[in-house]
C-alpha cells in the first residue's frame, strides 16, 4: 500500500472512523481511501502529486466548484474524503514547510498590522503567541491560519480555557491574509458551537488538541469572532464598568465638587482618555500636549448625564488642567459655533494670566457636540 494512503488509513481511525461495519463489511476509512483514489484517477495525478494541489482540488469539488457534481457523489463522500484527506496533510504537516512557513509569517504580519490599526499594544512572546492590552487588561494571543482546512493548538500550547487567552484566527481568502478573528479559549465550553472540536485522542498517538473545523454550514459561527467586534465589545464592556464604579461610589459622596473630583480621577485611567487622546492629542483651548496635563472634560456634568451620555465623547472636551477648571466653574463655555464665551467674573488680567481671550475657539465636531454645549451654557455657564 502506498505509504500516504496507510498513514491516511491510521489518520481516520485515530478519529474513531471504523475500519469495518458491525456485520463485517468494508466501511467508512476503505471508502474514503477509494474516494481519494478516484479523484486520483479522474486527475491523472498520483497521491504524493495530489498533496500539492488539494486546495485547488477541494475548492472545483466543493459544491459552488467546476466538478461540484463529482463532489457530491454518493451524498458528497468524495468532498467529505478531500476535507478528512487535507486535514490529515495539516496534522501530518505533509505540506511543502517552506509554503507553509511563508504563509505563517505572512498571517504573523497580518495581525500586528491589526493590532497596530487599533492601536493595541503587544509584545511578541515567540511561537506565534502575543500578549496584547486591551483597556488595561492583558490578554495572549495564539496566532493560527485558516486557509480552508482545519486548524488546531496543542492542548499542551494552552491547556487553560480562559477567555484572557484567545486564537488569533487569520483567514486567507485568494491566497493572502483577509480576515481576523479572535477566539476566546472559554468559547471552547460551550456546547452550541460545531466549529470547536475538544480532541483528547486517548490511548492514540495524536496528542489532544483544541481544533477549528470550518465548513460551508457552519461558516456562519465565525461572524461573531470578528476581531473589531472582541475588541469593541471589550471596551464596552470597561466602560461600562467605568459608569458602575463611579455610580456606586457616588452614592457614598454628598458634596458635588467630590462626585467630579472622582470621576476625573477615574475617568484619568479609563481607556475612553486612551480614545480620546489619541483622536484629539491636544488641549481644544490652548493647544497643550503634555499628556500628564490633559483632562478628560465633561460637557453635561457626569452626575446629570444619562449612561449613554457619561462616555459618548461628544459629551468630552480635551482640556489642560487649568481650562478644565474654567470650563467646570462655568467661567467660560462656547457657542454653537465654538467661539468662547467669557464670564463677567473674569477680568481682562485675569483672562490674560489663564490665557483666554475673545478670540479662542474649539472645533465643533457634531451636532450632539453642540447640543451638549448648549445645556452647559443654560446650567453651568455664569454670564
Amino acid at each position: 500500500m502506498n505509504s500516504l494512503k496507510a498513514k491516511f488509513k491510521d489518520f481516520l481511525i485515530e478519529r474513531g472512523y471504523k475500519e469495518t461495519s458491525s456485520s463485517g463489511k468494508q466501511s467508512t476509512v476503505y471508502d474514503y481511501q477509494k474516494r481519494i483514489d478516484f479523484v486520483c484517477e479522474i486527475e491523472n495525478i498520483t497521491w504524493d502529486k495530489l498533496v500539492d494541489k488539494i486546495d485547488s482540488i477541494i475548492e472545483q469539488y466543493s459544491p459552488k466548484g467546476i466538478k461540484s457534481e463529482l463532489g457530491a457523489k454518493s451524498h458528497n463522500a468524495v468532498i467529505s474524503a478531500l476535507k478528512q484527506f487535507k486535514k490529515f496533510l495539516t496534522k501530518e504537516k505533509i505540506f511543502d514547510n517552506d509554503k507553509t512557513s511563508q504563509k505563517n509569517k505572512l498571517s504573523n504580519q497580518f495581525l500586528k498590522v491589526v493590532l497596530d490599526k487599533e492601536k493595541i499594544p503587544f509584545i511578541e512572546k515567540g511561537n506565534s503567541f502575543y500578549e496584547i492590552n486591551i483597556t488595561d487588561i492583558t490578554y495572549l494571543l495564539k496566532c493560527r491560519t485558516y486557509d480552508k482546512n482545519y486548524t488546531f493548538v496543542t492542548k499542551s500550547e494552552i491547556p487553560d480555557l480562559s477567555p484572557s487567552i484567545m486564537i488569533a484566527l487569520v483567514e486567507w481568502i485568494n491566497d493572502k491574509p483577509s480576515n481576523l478573528y479572535f477566539i476566546p479559549m472559554s468559547e471552547w465550553k460551550s456546547p452550541d458551537l460545531t466549529i470547536l472540536k475538544d480532541r483528547n485522542y486517548e490511548g492514540l498517538k495524536s496528542k489532544p488538541e483544541w481544533g477549528i473545523d470550518i465548513n460551508q454550514t457552519n461558516k456562519h459561527e465565525l461572524n461573531q469572532f470578528l476581531a473589531n467586534k472582541i475588541i469593541k465589545s471589550i471596551k464596552e464592556k470597561e466602560d461600562k464598568k467605568i459608569i458602575e464604579e463611579i455610580d456606586n461610589c457616588e452614592a457614598d459622596i454628598n458634596k458635588e465638587t467630590e462626585k467630579q473630583a472622582l470621576v476625573k480621577i477615574r475617568m484619568g485611567h479609563s481607556e475612553l482618555r486612551n480614545r480620546i487622546l489619541n483622536h484629539k492629542k491636544e488641549c481644544e483651548i490652548c493647544g497643550i500636549k503634555n499628556n500628564k496635563l490633559l483632562i478628560i472634560s465633561h460637557i453635561k456634568p457626569w452626575a446629570k448625564s444619562e449612561n449613554l451620555e457619561k462616555l459618548d465623547t461628544n459629551n468630552i472636551l480635551l482640556l489642560c488642567s487649568m481650562h478644565d477648571a474654567l470650563f467646570d466653574k462655568g467661567l467660560i463655555s462656547f457657542d454653537d459655533n465654538g467661539k468662547i464665551l467669557i464670564s463677567s467674573e473674569l477680568d481682562e488680567k485675569e483672562q490674560a494670566l489663564v490665557n483666554i481671550n475673545e478670540d479662542s475657539y474649539i472645533k465643533i465636531t457634531s451636532d450632539r457636540q453642540i447640543g451638549f454645549l448648549r445645556y452647559h451654557r443654560e446650567h453651568i455657564f455664569i454670564k
